[in-house]
C-alpha cells in the first residue's frame, strides 16, 4: 500500500547529470540518448564488461551467442540502431528452413503463418500434423467465437485457448510463445507480454478472417557475424572514455540535499540529478528498499525464470542428420517431460556458422517454476540435454565440446496485472525519488525492440523533468 506524503510543487527543467545503472543494451541506449542531448552521463556496471545478456562464448574455437541470438526484422528499432552504429555490413540473414515442434509422435513442422499471436492461416495448421482431427475442427471454429474483451487483462494462453482450443495452445502457442518468455502462457499477460496481439484483437473480431498485410520480403531474422555483443560494444564506444565504469557494483541510492547519491561497493559516491535503473528487477528492488519501500515491494513481486544455455560442438557429420539438415531448430512444449526447451541448429540456420570441422548447436533449458537446470552440475546438464536432443532428432554422434552459460532469474514474467503493478511502482518512485526511471526487460518484456523502446522512454522522461528534494 502506498504511504501518503505531502504534495510537492510541479517540476520544471531537466536533470543536469545522470547515472545509468546497468550496461546492457537498455542502459547503454539510454546513456547514448542522454549524452547526445548534452547531459553528462556516468554508466555503472557490476560486471567486468558491457553487454548484459548480449554475450558470446567460444566452443571448439568458434564463437556463438549464449544470450540474445538474433533480430526479428519486423520489430521496430533494432535494425535502425544497427545501421546507426555502422554495423549493417556485418548483418547475416537466417536461412529459410523448417522449425520443428516436438510432439509425442515425433517432430512436426511449425505451420507457416503461425506466430506468437496464433495461426493467421488455417490450412498450414491442418497440414502440419501437430493437431488431432478434433483439435483441427476446434481451431476452425475461431471465427465464431465472441470478440475479445480488451478492457480487461487476461492471460494470452487463456484467450488463445478460448479462440482456438486447448490443442493449439498446448502444442503450438506454448512452445513458441512460452519458449520465447521461458514462461507459462496461461499466466503471461495478453496486453503486457503480447501487445501486438492485443492490438490485433482490439481491431479484429477474428484472427483467421482478418485481412493480412502483404507478405514481407527478405529474411525474418538476422544476426551479426561478430556476435550480438557488437551492438553494446559499439554503443559503449560512442560514450566519453570516462563515462563507463565496469566492475562497479552499486550498493545503495540516497537523496541528499535535493540530489541523488549513488554509493558503489568500493565506497565511492556519485551525486547526480537523475538515474536510469536498467538492472534486473530484483537488483532495483534492493537499491530502492530504503528510499522507496513501496516501489521496492512491488518490484520484488515481479517473477522471473532461470535459463541455462548450452553451446554444443558436434562432428561435421551431424549436419547430415535429416532433422538437422532440413530444419533450423526445434521447440518443445512444456507438457512433454524433460529439460530441453529449445534447440537452434546454428550450422543450418546461419551461413557464418557453417564449418568444415564442426556442427554447432545451441540448446536451452529452464522455464518459470522449473529450476532443475540451475541445480545440475555442468556435465550432467550437458549429458541430459544431449540425450534429449538425440532422442528428438535421431542424432547418434556425441558432442566434442560444450560450454554452459546459466542466466539465473533473468527472464521476466510479464504476468496478468503486470501493467498495474508497474504503474504502482512508478507512482511510488515519482513520489519518493523523482528523477529515477525504470528501464529494461523486467518492465517492457524480453526482446531487443522492447528494451530499446524502454530505454528511449526512460531517457525522455529524465530529459523532461528535474528531480527535487523530498519534503
Amino acid at each position: 500500500m502506498l504511504r501518503a506524503k505531502a504534495p510537492r510543487p510541479p517540476r520544471t527543467g531537466r536533470p543536469r547529470s545522470v547515472a545509468v545503472i546497468g550496461a546492457g543494451i537498455t542502459g547503454l541506449t539510454a546513456a547514448r540518448r542522454l549524452h547526445e542531448a548534452g547531459l553528462p552521463v556516468t554508466v555503472l556496471e557490476a560486471a567486468q564488461q558491457v553487454g548484459g545478456q548480449l554475450e558470446a562464448v567460444q566452443v571448439a574455437g568458434h564463437h556463438l551467442d549464449v544470450g540474445a541470438e538474433s533480430v526479428f526484422t519486423a520489430a521496430p528499432g533494432p535494425l535502425e540502431l544497427i545501421e546507426e552504429l555502422g554495423l549493417d555490413d556485418d548483418l547475416v540473414a537466417a536461412q529459410r528452413a523448417t522449425t520443428w515442434i516436438r510432439t509425442r509422435r515425433g517432430l512436426r513442422p511449425l505451420p507457416a503463418g503461425f506466430t506468437p499471436a496464433g495461426p493467421s492461416r488455417l490450412l498450414p495448421v491442418l497440414r502440419s500434423g501437430v493437431l488431432s482431427p478434433l483439435g483441427m475442427l476446434r481451431a476452425g471454429l475461431e471465427p465464431l467465437m465472441p470478440a475479445t474483451d480488451t478492457d480487461r487483462d487476461v492471460a494470452v494462453g487463456v484467450e488463445l485457448q478460448r479462440r482456438f482450443g486447448r490443442e493449439v495452445t498446448d502444442r503450438l502457442v506454448d512452445p513458441l510463445l512460452g519458449g520465447l518468455h521461458a514462461g507459462d502462457v496461461r499466466t503471461l499477460s495478453l496486453s503486457a507480454a503480447t501487445p501486438q496481439l492485443a492490438a490485433l484483437l482490439a481491431r479484429h473480431r477474428s484472427l483467421l478472417l482478418r485481412r493480412r498485410p502483404p507478405s514481407r520480403t527478405g529474411p525474418a531474422f538476422v544476426t551479426l557475424e561478430q556476435g550480438m555483443g557488437a551492438i553494446t560494444r559499439a554503443l559503449a564506444e560512442q560514450l566519453p572514455s570516462d563515462a563507463l565504469r565496469c566492475s562497479t557494483p552499486v550498493e545503495q541510492i540516497r537523496r541528499v540535499d535535493g540530489r541523488l547519491v549513488v554509493e558503489t561497493a568500493g565506497g565511492s559516491e556519485l551525486a547526480v540529478d537523475g538515474i536510469v535503473l536498467a538492472t534486473p528487477a530484483r537488483v532495483a528492488a534492493r537499491l530502492l528498499a530504503g528510499p522507496s519501500p513501496d516501489a521496492a515491494e512491488v518490484l520484488g513481486t515481479l517473477r522471473t525464470a532461470s535459463v541455462a544455455v548450452v553451446g554444443l560442438a558436434y562432428p561435421a557429420a551431424a549436419a547430415e542428420v535429416p532433422a538437422i539438415r532440413e530444419g533450423t531448430g526445434l521447440l518443445v512444449p512444456s507438457t512433454l517431460p524433460g529439460l530441453l526447451k529449445a534447440a537452434t541448429f546454428l550450422s543450418t540456420k546461419w551461413p557464418h556458422h557453417r564449418h568444415e570441422d564442426v556442427t554447432l548447436i545451441r540448446v536451452s533449458a529452464g522455464r518459470a517454476g522449473d529450476e532443475r537446470a540451475m541445480h545440475l552440475d555442468d556435465d550432467t546438464l550437458v549429458d541430459q540435454l544431449h540425450a534429449e536432443l538425440s532422442l528428438a532428432t535421431g542424432l547418434t554422434l556425441a558432442p566434442q565440446a560444450a560450454v554452459v552459460r546459466r542466466w539465473p532469474h533473468t527472464m521476466p514474467q510479464l504476468e496478468v496485472g503486470h501493467q498495474r503493478r508497474l504503474a504502482a511502482a512508478r507512482t511510488a518512485l515519482e513520489r519518493d525519488l523523482p528523477g529515477v526511471a525504470l528501464a529494461g526487460a523486467p518492465y517492457a518484456g524480453p526482446g531487443l525492440s522492447a528494451c530499446l523502446r524502454s530505454a528511449a522512454e526512460a531517457a525522455t522522461h529524465l530529459m523532461t523533468t528535474r528531480p527535487e528534494a523530498i519534503r
